[in-house]
């Protein structure tokens, strides 16, 4: 929560914006209409069977929708960059601790393409938030470090590229 705080202040391109809740609406309401489509159209005695099926898949379409609907309506919503027009995508990097100082040369330089070029690994013991638009334009980064049963900031929110 510390790095989507420091996030919204570090630009004033940044906001919290939740996403649309047409495409939950949208399943929820083929949820409920599949079962009575296909009831309508297959009324015989003879596709019970696939009847069943469709009721089975339309509930679970439906509580799928109910559940995706919910999440889009708690919480304060995702970062979305303003002037772009997009919701930024956030993911975390896993380094070698041997990496430390790349890392930190590569977001203290603001350099965006060297982080991402430096080799990744499985083991989270120093770890990067990074949150950027598809394109790239806009960049922020923060390195975390896995030590004493927690993960310590090496560096303050950095914004690589505006």
């Amino acid at each position: 929560m510390k790095f989507y705080e420091a996030l919204y202040a570090s630009s004033q391109s940044i906001v919290a914006r939740r996403r649309t809740i047409v495409l939950p609406i949208l399943v929820i309401i083929a949820g409920i209409a599949l079962p009575y489509v296909c009831m309508s159209i297959f009324g015989d005695a003879k596709y019970d069977d696939l009847n069943s099926s469709m009721v089975l898949i339309g509930i679970a379409l439906a509580v799928g929708g109910g559940v995706w609907l919910l999440g889009r309506l708690v919480g304060s919503g995702e970062p979305y960059h303003k002037d772009k027009g997009c919701f930024l995508t956030t993911r975390t990097l896993s380094f070698d601790r041997s990496r430390r100082l790349e890392v930190l040369n590569a977001i203290g330089s603001g350099d965006a393409a060297k982080l991402f070029a430096l080799p990744t690994c499985e083991v989270s013991a120093l770890c990067v938030m990074v949150s950027h638009t598809a394109d790239n334009s806009f960049v922020a980064a923060q390195a975390f470090e896995y030590a004493e049963l927690e993960y310590r900031e090496l560096c303050g929110v950095t914004v690589l590229k505006k």
